[in-house]
């Protein structure tokens, strides 16, 4: 059962890391679809909800996944 649990909160670990990864990736301030000009900035402001409210949900699922990694079974 334990080990249950530690892949259980392993699995969710790196969901979480590749969710943060994948948001990262795709904002138009850090990610990789750089691009110059005006633009730049409609695509930042149209996308800095979404990239907030993913990575946000994304740190949850990896202190979820933390946590149960850290839980002994009873």
């Amino acid at each position: 059962m334990e080990s249950n649990v530690r892949r259980s909160g392993l699995t969710l670990a790196l969901a979480g890391l590749s969710g943060a990864a994948f948001f990262w990736l795709t904002d138009p301030r850090f990610g990789a679809t750089r691009t110059a000009g005006r633009e730049i900035i409609d695509r930042v402001n149209e996308a800095q909800i979404g990239t907030m409210v993913g990575m946000v949900g994304s740190a949850i699922v990896l202190l979820i996944g933390l946590w149960l990694m850290t839980r002994r079974a009873t």
